[in-house]
Formats: C-alpha cells, structure tokens, sequence
C-alpha cells in the first residue's frame, strides 16, 4: 500500500478514536491525546481567516494550553460544573480527513466535523473544521495542536460551548 494511504489512514484513525472518547466522555483518556506543549483552541465565530488567525491578534473562545486545557477537563468532570452537570450527550462526527504535510516529524492534517450536542430538550450543531498537528508517539500520535473553526456567524442560538469540541 501507498505510503501516504497508510499515514492517512492510520491518522483518520488516530482522530475517530480522539472523537469516541469525547463522546463517551472520557476525558481523562481524551486528555491523555494530548503532547505536554499542546495547544487546543476554538478562533472567533464570524472571521474568515480563523484557520490561520493568531491568538494574540483576536478573543479566541478557547485558546488553552495543556495545562489549561488539564483543568477544564477537571471542572467538566465536577459535579458542580452546572453547565455540564449532568454531561451533555454528544456526537462529534469527522469527515474529509486530509494529510497537509508531513514534515520534521510532524503531521499537519485537517478534517470537516459536525458536532451534536443534547442537553434538557435542546439540541445544538456545530460545524466547521478542525486543523490538526499530531507528532508520532509510540505508534500513533499525539496531539499538539487542535484548532476548531467553527462554520457559524454566532453561538447562537446554541449559546456556548461548554463541552469539548
């Protein structure tokens, strides 16, 4: 097979897995995708450069470091978190998978996603896409960086992201 069929596939795995743990609310494991330099963060709804935008030029929704990103997931995980207490239930669904480099031992990628989350009667979606840069890891990746640019005008009326996109 085709060296970069295999990088692909072993990637679109790699990130369904990432995508199963988020919906079964594991987030301690989820959390453990994650290199210690890594970076998760959701650009500003409505900006038509998100993918590329600095988080210093912009109020990005989330722009956590592993650290931060270790205490949400301690707070999600709290029953005092009211705004996921109980937790929402979620379906993130990823399409579109695509190898952007592979270069010093890194791999850009990026994927389409729409994300569903259910919470007292309320359903929110939400779409866009998710840029990605994983660093090999003992025989699979870990993730250094998750960008979310979400395809909305707002958060409304979804309101909030609260959970793990």
């Amino acid at each position: 097979m085709d060296a970069a069929l295999v990088l692909r596939l072993q990637v679109e795995d790699f990130l369904y897995t990432e995508a199963a743990l988020l919906d079964d609310w594991k987030l301690k494991d989820w959390l453990s995708l994650y290199a210690a330099d890594a970076r998760y963060e959701i650009a500003p709804t409505g900006e038509p450069d998100g993918a590329t935008l600095a988080t210093s030029d912009a109020l990005f929704l989330v722009a956590d470091d592993r650290e931060r990103l270790e205490q949400r997931v301690i707070r999600l995980l709290k029953p005092s978190a009211h705004a996921e207490y109980p937790h929402s239930r979620v379906r993130h669904l990823y399409s579109n998978v695509r190898v952007r480099s592979s270069a010093n031992g890194e791999i850009d990628a990026t994927s389409h996603f729409a994300t569903f989350r259910s919470k007292r009667s309320i359903t929110a979606t939400f779409m866009g896409q998710h840029i990605w840069r994983l660093s090999p890891h003992e025989g699979s990746f870990l993730i250094r960086l998750k960008r979310t640019v979400l395809d909305l005008d707002a958060l409304v009326p979804q309101g909030k992201v609260s959970f793990l996109l």
